[in-house]
């Protein structure tokens, strides 16, 4: 645990655990509620749009203190990381109109596994070997999920959509670890910024190739508002204000291991909601992926321990 975590008493840090269990299952819901709307026809830039539009006032809500003074390196590191958001969402949202809510939830957590590669490749940062077996945990997992019902013929382009979601969620997650621990910036206000900048992209292309017409909101029932709005406040703004107050006063690992949940709440909700069905096989590749992903981050955090142990 933390330093600040051991001197919180014990009721605010399980607190701290179940807003945290609140995002992982938030997470989790919003691949069988994502696919929900998009199925109804919504467009995947309409979509983005309403749910971070609808976020940002409680995002602004959280950053009220830090916001009037604003710096230009938070601003370029807000649009950096939204634009890069963007992508990562909008593959996300086009995979799951192609591939079941239950692969999605699983296969997104391939970005963990792939960050210490990105430290490799662009950062030469030296690995253990620990991390390289967790990356071929996870490419045996993917392909067990992927392929575990129908064989070749039961690959998607939804999978491979996701997949691409890892990868850039993956390089998102390396670059924002790269920022100097020097620079004093303002995470809520990156966060902000990054939810406008999402908000903004989604609308430059919801305008660009459709309009702002009246008839692209007749699909959009209550019952698609309700979860639009759910997405919004629990699996968006919740979930970064969260992340960012744990992050604080908790340890990574503690965080880590409850939103580590995420897949298997996606695979729950796909169960239950969307009714999604997999054999014995995909979910042997499901556990892999989540038991590389753990295992990666293990390997980060005793990163010196492990390094130390094989010269």
């Amino acid at each position: 645990m933390s330093e600040v975590s051991e001197r919180l008493p014990r009721s605010t840090i399980y607190l701290i655990d179940l807003g945290l269990l609140v995002v992982a299952i938030a997470w989790g819901a919003s691949y069988s509620l994502m696919q929900i709307i998009v199925h109804a026809g919504v467009g995947v830039p309409l979509f983005l749009m309403l749910r971070f539009l609808l976020a940002i006032p409680f995002m602004a809500l959280g950053a009220r203190k830090s916001i009037f003074n604003i710096k230009k390196g938070e601003v370029v590191s807000g649009v950096f990381f939204g634009a890069l958001l963007y992508v990562i969402l909008t593959f996300e949202t086009l995979g799951v109109k192609y591939t079941t809510a239950s692969n999605a939830g699983f296969l997104i957590v391939v970005s963990v596994v792939l960050v210490p590669f990105f430290e490799r490749i662009l950062g030469g940062r030296k690995q253990h070997s620990a991390v390289f077996m967790a990356g071929g945990i996870s490419i045996v997992g993917c392909g067990l999920l992927c392929f575990g019902k129908g064989g070749f013929s039961g690959a998607n382009s939804g999978d491979a959509l996701i997949l691409l979601a890892a990868l850039v969620r993956g390089y998102q997650i390396y670059m924002f670890g790269r920022k100097s621990p020097g620079e004093k910036f303002s995470l809520t206000n990156i966060t902000l910024i990054e939810l406008v900048v999402v908000a903004s992209l989604a609308a430059i292309n919801v305008l660009v190739f459709g309009g702002f017409e009246a008839s692209q909101f007749d699909g959009l029932t209550a019952e698609l508002w309700a979860y639009i709005v759910f997405l919004s406040v629990f699996a968006t703004a919740f979930a970064f204000i969260m992340q960012l107050y744990a992050a604080k006063v908790s340890s990574s690992t503690r965080v880590g291991l409850i939103l580590s949940l995420e897949p298997f709440f996606a695979a729950l909700f796909a169960v239950l909601i969307v009714k999604d069905s997999f054999n014995i096989v995909q979910m042997v590749g499901g556990v892999m992926i989540v038991a590389a992903a753990l295992l990666g981050r293990w390997a980060e955090e005793n990163r010196d321990a492990l390094q130390k142990r094989s010269n």
